[in-house]
């Protein structure tokens, strides 16, 4: 990336502070496979954060058993972002290895009525909120994506 993309990216303490996950966290994050930042600058784009949003609310571990499932909800957020499915309501439904992208309050609804144990994630509202902090993070990922 060059210079003017490096600047456009999150230090580690700016998605600290976003997200709540201390350095520490995020470190132990990126060197157990969960978060990826840039190589050069050591930052992360806008996907990260959001990334890291989703894992400090499912207080990711590699040594959790549901670290597996971690993975793929990471990744489900990632591909969706990137084929740019994810709107300002939606939503991920996680129960063990069940995973629903909702767009609606009813497809949400839908989703979970069979479920006991689960969780949403707002990824919408996140993308929304950190869109409106940090535009040029966004931006980053619209050039790496072209």
């Amino acid at each position: 990336m060059g210079r003017g993309t490096s600047r456009r990216l999150l230090t580690g303490s700016r998605v600290s502070e976003l997200t709540g996950l201390h350095g520490v966290t995020l470190g132990k994050l990126v060197n157990e496979g969960f978060l990826e930042r840039d190589h050069a600058s050591l930052k992360y784009t806008g996907t990260e954060l959001v990334v890291a949003q989703a894992l400090a609310q499912l207080q990711t571990r590699a040594s959790k058993a549901e670290a597996g499932r971690d993975r793929r909800v990471i990744q489900t957020i990632r591909d969706a972002l990137t084929a740019g499915e994810i709107t300002e309501t939606t939503d991920l439904v996680v129960s063990g290895e069940f995973m629903q992208l909702t767009h609606t309050p009813g497809e949400r609804l839908d989703a979970t009525s069979a479920l006991r144990d689960y969780r949403v994630l707002g990824v919408g509202a996140w993308v929304t909120e950190f869109k409106q902090r940090e535009p040029e993070a966004f931006d980053v990922d619209a050039l790496i994506a072209a």
